[in-house]
């Protein structure tokens, strides 16, 4: 509202051929607003998300904070039984979807007790090839036909009290509504609720160190400081950046720098549904992008094509509107941000954050980049290294668990608080600590070196893979006896996600057609950046004496005894039936990276590392 008042003419929001206004977009937030509230969305409800970038995120997304509900801020990567899960323990009121993913959201919501599905399209911004091509989508699924079919514009009908039988043959009633008609007939006037600052904005799934689901509780007040921090630190020219909102506002990093910042800096954002190189450097240029918030697949494939096109052959960047980019994600190598400033113009600082910090907590000076490190603490953010053992200070230069306090901090985990004692510990001072997991140190001018992650997660272009998710979907399968999941270096992805598979009584012969039966198995339980790009055939797992399975061998390069099966994947930012997706016979693109996610790992600890010692404290704040 505050933005909308001050700069109401001002462009909001550039997608495709939309442009909305901040007085054009709070008109539809309020009308969004007063439309849930006809669906009895009250105070503290929740309303489930599971859209990509687009306009209806955005406007969706702040009607819910208007009514004083919580987003649960699910999108549409996650896999089937994760979102079914997540359903679950969140027990939405109202779910929010794409109809291209009606019959796996409405699939996943059954007998959980959602009341109302909201279904919106992306068919109205398409042109009229691939118009037709999503309206071919939306008939060739049968249960998208069912809940989502539209009436000749996109938009799905309104079935109001209807008993839907899913495929299991479990009967769900709900009604089934499109945002269009939900809007149409309310008016623009806004809602009286007032939120308390402390209340939950967001409930933002996260992982744990085995791949545990969990919803981090995000509140009005967390949100606003770490987008405030981030602002204060980029130096933003209130009412004259332009966004490049490509990063996935379903996850907290897109959604805090791509959409929070954009809106409080009154700033443009310049959307993409999922992200496609030659697209990518057409809007930096067309719309005179000032700040791209990126993960360094991103960094890599820019640098790529402008390579492609020449490169700066005079000295002068190739992207002059481009002020200042921010990496996170994913570790940025020193040579991609050095090549990509030569290039653009455009210093590239590297960020450190995660879910439970709303997220960011580190970042490089925008004016001095520090290659391999992850700068600096935000304003108003302490920051000690401890030992993990004794939870003794460490000196700067010795290596230590990362442990952070700040306005920015989640208030718990959803629903879980054997997990909040574990990560969030108060000392003697009343200070409540964010105990991260991740190892690092310090120099002794305050810059900070990320070491390890204390875990075996697994960062796919930024997306993060989690072994235990992986390995009991494949632990399903009835050929497969016993199943380890590893990340492996990948050039282009950071990691690749490997499985080293023991089958049961499979001849050597047929392990190749194993392997893409297993990765269609996976398909239908995981997300799409969770199927094994490697599957490998061994005899037996590595293990230890005492029967641990020694991951850090199945890490290394397979050996001459091992079967292994590779492909090519791509990370989209849209599920498998997106219209705009490349044939199958297509050529690979290797400009073009993956959809990418923006958090640097979940704090985990285990309840002993809270242990302070008050004889040697040591505390870096900005």
């Amino acid at each position: 509202d505050q933005t909308a008042d001050r700069f109401g003419d001002a462009p909001a929001v550039a997608y495709q051929n939309v442009r909305w206004t901040y007085a054009e977009l709070l008109a539809r937030v309020n009308r969004v607003a007063a439309g849930l509230a006809t669906l009895g969305v009250r105070k503290g409800d929740h309303v489930l998300m599971t859209l990509p970038n687009c306009p209806e995120f955005v406007s969706c997304f702040f009607a819910i904070q208007k009514l004083g509900a919580v987003v649960v801020n699910a999108g549409p990567l996650i896999g089937s039984d994760d979102l079914h899960e997540l359903i679950k323990l969140a027990r939405p009121r109202v779910a929010i979807g794409l109809d291209l993913q009606a019959g796996v959201l409405t699939r996943a919501a059954r007998e959980c007790g959602v009341e109302h599905f909201v279904w919106t399209s992306l068919q109205s911004y398409q042109t009229l090839i691939k118009r037709v091509g999503y309206r071919f989508k939306l008939w060739h699924s049968k249960d998208s036909k069912r809940h989502a079919e539209g009436n000749g514009d996109g938009k799905p009908h309104a079935t109001k009290g209807k008993v839907h039988a899913s495929s299991h043959g479990h009967a769900h009633k709900a009604q089934h509504v499109a945002l269009h008609d939900l809007t149409a007939r309310c008016a623009a006037r806004p809602p009286t609720v007032a939120p308390d600052p402390g209340d939950v904005a967001v409930l933002q799934p996260t992982g744990g160190t085995t791949g545990t689901l969990k919803l981090a509780e995000l509140t009005h007040r967390s949100l606003l400081a770490n987008c405030t921090q981030v602002a204060t630190w980029m130096n933003v020219r209130i009412g004259q950046e332009r966004f490049l909102s490509v990063l996935p506002m379903f996850h907290v990093y897109g959604l805090n720098l791509c959409l929070v910042a954009a809106v409080y800096s009154a700033g443009t954002m310049v959307l993409m549904t999922r992200y496609e190189t030659h697209s990518a450097l057409d809007l930096i240029r067309r719309e005179g992008v000032t700040i791209f918030p990126l993960v360094p697949a991103i960094c890599d494939a820019l640098s790529n094509l402008l390579e492609e096109e020449g490169g700066a052959t005079d000295g002068r960047p190739l992207l002059p509107t481009m002020r200042l980019c921010i990496s996170g994600a994913a570790p940025l190598p020193p040579a991609s941000g050095e090549r990509f400033m030569r290039l653009t113009g455009s210093a590239v600082i590297e960020g450190y954050g995660l879910t439970e910090a709303s997220p960011v907590t580190h970042a490089g000076l925008p004016g001095d980049p520090r290659p391999a490190t992850i700068g600096l603490p935000m304003p108003d953010t302490r920051v000690r290294v401890i030992d993990p053992e004794t939870g003794d200070d460490v000196r700067p230069g010795e290596t230590g668990e990362l442990i952070i306090a700040g306005p920015q901090l989640m208030s718990g985990y959803y629903g879980n608080p054997e997990q909040t004692r574990a990560v969030l510990q108060t000392d003697a001072d009343g200070t409540t600590w964010l105990h991260t997991g991740d190892l690092v140190t310090y120099d002794a001018e305050g810059f900070f070196h990320v070491v390890d992650r204390r875990k075996d997660m697994i960062i796919r272009s930024g997306l993060k893979v989690y072994p235990g998710r992986v390995e009991h979907a494949l632990r399903k399968h009835a050929k497969v006896a016993d199943v380890a999941v590893v990340g492996r270096a990948d050039p282009q992805h950071t990691e690749k996600v490997v499985a080293v598979v023991v089958t049961k009584d499979v001849a050597p012969e047929h392990r190749r057609a194993l392997a893409a039966e297993l990765r269609t198995h996976c398909r239908e339980h995981l997300a799409p950046y969770e199927v094994p790009a490697v599957i490998e055939f061994v005899d037996a797992l590595p293990r230890s004496a005492l029967g641990k399975l020694l991951r850090r061998e199945l890490r290394k390069a397979p050996g001459e005894s091992t079967v292994s099966d590779e492909v090519e994947q791509k990370v989209r930012m849209l599920p498998d039936d997106n219209p705009e997706a490349a044939p199958a016979d297509a050529k690979p693109d290797t400009t073009r990276p993956p959809g990418a996610s923006p958090t640097n790992g979940d704090g985990r600890s285990d309840p002993e590392h809270g242990r302070k010692s008050p004889e040697h404290k040591q505390e870096v704040r900005r």
